[in-house]
């Protein structure tokens, strides 16, 4: 074999194994993207008995009056308290523990402690969405979860969030497993 051949050859041979990896790589990636796609356009492929059935009071605290919905501000506090944005953001990072989605950014631990800790800075704050935070964050001290998904998808919404949608809450197996990957 002459060797121009073995060059020939050998280019399709990369070439191949180069094609092969890429589309495994689509491959695993598609769903995820699927997701994506289904998100922005409002629809799913999920059951609609995974998500849990929303709260009306809670939504209704996150209605404000004007027509903008549920928009919370960047302005710094003077008393101390973190912006609202800043709590919205903590408090939304802390559902990433609970929900499933297609893509998370950020991640806060819950514990005791932090729920704690949030519900008396919302208390003593004068957030846009004080009763909000507070009505979510009365259940979790009380072991219910079931409005993660609202509240994740409420504030992920005012970010304008196209990718990373809550689509249910985690079983206690995938949230083990969450810890363990971001927390320990």
């Amino acid at each position: 074999m002459s060797g121009f051949t073995k060059v020939i050859l050998w280019t399709f041979g990369v070439v191949a194994v180069l094609g092969v990896v890429g589309a495994a790589v689509i491959a695993m990636n598609f769903s995820e993207v699927k997701h994506g796609v289904q998100n922005a356009l409002g629809q799913s492929d999920e059951e609609e008995s995974d998500v849990p059935e929303e709260d009306p009071e809670l939504a209704a605290l996150a209605d404000s009056d004007s027509d903008e919905g549920f928009k919370v501000s960047d302005d710094e506090s003077d008393d101390g308290l973190p912006s609202e944005r800043q709590f919205a953001d903590d408090l939304h990072h802390m559902t990433h523990q609970k929900v499933t989605a297609s893509q998370k950014w950020g991640h806060l631990e819950i514990t005791d402690e932090r729920i704690e800790e949030m519900y008396e800075t919302a208390e003593a704050s004068d957030y846009t969405y004080r009763d909000f935070y507070m009505r979510a964050l009365e259940a979790w001290m009380e072991g219910d979860f079931s409005n993660a998904v609202q509240v994740h998808n409420t504030i992920w919404n005012e970010q304008n969030g196209n990718v990373g949608k809550a689509r249910g809450l985690m079983t206690e197996e995938e949230e083990r497993e969450y810890k363990e990957r971001h927390f320990e």
